[in-house]
């Protein structure tokens, strides 16, 4: 129903702005699209306080603003258990949701690490939108095993919207090439700590389209100092979850948070110093 709709609306702006020169069409149509952009910013009601998020940028957005507050209780829960002078990693942060959510947190340092273009820029609206810009460092950057200039393949290019994948090795490398490959710098953690004299979050959150294992191992001397680690086990990793993630979290002295498992968006597993 909303194709529909959205296809018989496209053709009413067509045929409303069909007598207008191309300047003045192509002004109207942008200003259109701005003005839905602004109607379209969606204010969500959080435990924390009101976010407002940019649900006109496209459909997997505005389905996930809509759900924020239900879809991963588990992840509000624990970024609720955050505290001031903590740091948190947010690895996959897509167009920031939970970015924001955790940098209405006082006295907490957040940095949000997002390569795709598309979501990336829509990460920093969000963060200007809601006021957030000093808490947040945003940075295009992915993690993998491998510190190297490489490509991401896009699945799709709307911002938000997953299924894509960092290649293995440098850019050029021969692998296969998805819809579109966007160049990109990936780090091995521990490499990029080393370089820009970063000291280890006390949280890391890693929702990263199946390469969560490759983060994993460029990340053992980090992994080490870390109190937390709150990653999404899905597809072939959840297959393989002994060896490719808990093996090298039981090595860094992180033990699973058995509750979690399971519970609300059943997707993730927490880990934590301790247990």
């Amino acid at each position: 129903m909303s194709r529909s709709i959205s296809r018989a609306l496209l053709a009413v702006v067509r045929a409303a702005t069909g007598l207008q020169g191309p300047v003045r069409r192509a002004m109207t149509r942008a200003r259109l699209v701005e003005a839905l952009e602004h109607d379209g910013a969606l204010s969500v009601e959080t435990s924390r306080g009101t976010l407002r998020f940019l649900t006109a940028r496209g459909h997997h957005l505005a389905a996930a603003a809509v759900k924020f507050s239900q879809e991963e209780p588990e992840t509000l829960a624990w970024i609720d258990s955050f505290r001031s002078g903590e740091t948190f990693w947010d690895v996959g942060a897509a167009t920031g949701l939970f970015t924001c959510y955790a940098a209405t947190i006082p006295g907490l340092s957040v940095h949000a690490f997002e390569p795709k273009a598309t979501s990336y820029g829509v990460l920093v609206e969000h963060l200007a939108l809601n006021g957030l810009g000093a808490q947040v460092v945003p940075l295009a950057v992915a993690f993998s095993d491998t510190t190297a200039v490489t490509r991401i393949e896009l699945a799709n290019m709307a911002p938000g919207s997953g299924g894509n994948s960092v290649r293995d090795g440098a850019a050029g490398d021969g692998g296969a090439a998805g819809p579109f490959p966007q160049g990109t710098l990936a780090w091995r953690m521990d490499d990029f700590r080393r370089a820009f004299g970063l000291r280890a979050p006390d949280h890391l959150k890693i929702d990263v389209d199946g390469i969560e294992a490759a983060i994993l191992r460029g990340a053992q001397e980090t992994l080490r100092e870390v109190n937390s680690v709150l990653i999404e086990v899905e597809g072939d990793n959840l297959a393989e979850v002994a060896t490719r993630i808990e093996a090298p979290l039981a090595a860094a002295g992180l033990a699973e948070v058995a509750a979690v498992r399971g519970s609300g968006s059943g997707k993730n597993r927490l880990y934590r110093r301790g247990g």
